[in-house]
C-alpha cells in the first residue's frame, strides 16, 4: 500500500499541484498518495485485532441497548437531513450547528449543553476552514 502511494505521489508531482484554494489536477492524487503511504506504514504497526477485541470486552461496562443504538443512527441521519434542508434555506452556519447538535444528541452520554457547545465550536471551525481558508462558495447566512 505504501509503495502504491509512493508511486501515486511520484506521478502526481508531474502535474500542477496548485494551492488549497485553487487545486490543480495533481492536488487530489498527491493527497491520496500521502494517505496511502501513511496507511501503509501504520497498518503493520497496529495491534492484533484479537488482542484489541479481548481488551474491549469488559463485562463491567454497560452495553448499549437496541433503543440507544437506534437513537444514535436516527440522530445522525436526522442531522444530515437537517444540514441539507437548512443549508439550502438558511446557509452554512445554521446547517452546521443543527447537524452537529442533533448528531451529538444521538450519544446518550451527551447533555443538551455539551451538544450545544460542541455544535458551536464545530460551526466556528467549519466557518474558518471552509469560508476563510478554502473560500467555499456556500453562503454563511441566507434567508429563503
Amino acid at each position: 500500500m505504501a509503495l502504491c502511494g509512493a508511486l501515486t505521489i511520484l506521478e502526481a508531482i508531474s502535474y500542477n499541484i496548485g494551492e488549497l484554494a485553487r487545486m490543480g489536477p495533481g492536488y487530489f492524487p498527491l493527497m491520496v498518495g500521502c494517505f496511502l503511504v501513511a496507511l501503509g506504514i501504520l497498518v503493520p504497526l497496529s495491534p492484533d485485532p484479537d488482542e484489541v477485541q479481548e481488551d474491549m470486552m469488559d463485562e463491567h461496562l454497560p452495553q448499549p441497548t437496541r433503543r440507544e443504538r437506534v437513537r444514535g443512527m436516527a440522530c445522525i441521519a436526522g442531522g444530515i437531513a437537517l444540514f441539507i434542508i437548512l443549508g439550502s434555506f438558511l446557509g452554512f452556519l445554521p446547517a452546521t450547528f443543527a447537524l452537529v447538535f442533533v448528531s451529538a444528541l444521538g450519544d446518550t452520554s451527551n447533555s443538551v449543553k455539551s451538544a450545544a457547545i460542541l455544535a458551536l465550536a464545530m460551526t466556528v471551525f467549519g466557518a474558518v476552514v471552509f469560508s476563510w481558508a478554502l473560500q467555499l462558495q456556500f453562503p454563511m447566512l441566507r434567508w429563503g
